[in-house]
């Protein structure tokens, strides 16, 4: 039998790396240009990156300030600290946080009706869930300061409706059901308090309670 020829094996020569010299050489500075970009971009990135994680620390510390002064009943103090957090950090979570505190300021302050007008507006802006959630929460304790127990009612609702943490929801379903009661609704006072029982786990913060409204109901 014949043999058969072996297949040429590919080998780099010096000619092929020449070649390879030569294109290096010749792109050489679009390459370095190439590079220069990358370095600045990655540069940009980390110094936002930073200037965020700084930016939120003086913001915090700032609420931090602003609340303690609050929680010292000196409230015009906690007002202007409040106000510069808003506006300094507008949407951040800092800021979100400051607008609640502040109208909690208005409210201790005596000036329910002008939370209910600032608590509208920040509504009205569509923040995140969470902060949605205690923000209805809050408009429900100013409406009940002024008067109109009914329209509370449904923010409590709107409240427990968007609040994440469930304990916020029950705080916010009870509020609902001990309003119902108020304005002599007590059927829609038992459904809600019938909902509580029935949603959440037994050893839910507020069932308990839940359990002894609708009793005093029945």
């Amino acid at each position: 039998m014949g043999t058969t020829a072996a297949e040429p094996v590919a080998t780099t020569t010096d000619s092929d790396d020449g070649h390879f010299l030569t294109w290096l050489q010749a792109r050489s500075k679009p390459i370095a240009i190439a590079a220069g970009v990358v370095f600045v971009l990655a540069l940009v990135v980390w110094y936002v990156v930073e200037s965020g994680k700084r930016k939120q620390a003086v913001a915090m510390e700032s609420l931090d300030q602003a609340r303690a002064a609050m929680e010292a009943g000196n409230y015009p103090e906690a007002s202007t600290g409040l106000t510069r957090v808003v506006t300094s950090f507008s949407g951040s979570d800092a800021a979100y946080e400051a607008t609640l505190a502040l109208n909690q300021v208005r409210l201790l302050s005596g000036q329910a009706e002008l939370a209910v007008e600032e608590l509208k507006k920040f509504i009205a802006t569509n923040p995140p869930a969470s902060f949605a959630g205690a923000a209805h929460a809050h408009l429900a304790v100013a409406l009940e300061n002024t008067g109109k127990t009914a329209d509370a009612t449904a923010e409590y609702l709107k409240a427990a409706e968007l609040s994440p943490e469930a304990f916020k929801k029950v705080d916010a379903l009870l509020a609902a059901a001990r309003t119902y009661r108020i304005v002599g609704k007590n059927k829609e006072a038992a459904a809600v308090l019938e909902g509580i029982i029935k949603d959440f786990p037994k050893e839910q913060a507020g069932i308990a309670e839940a359990r002894v409204r609708l009793a005093e109901i029945q």
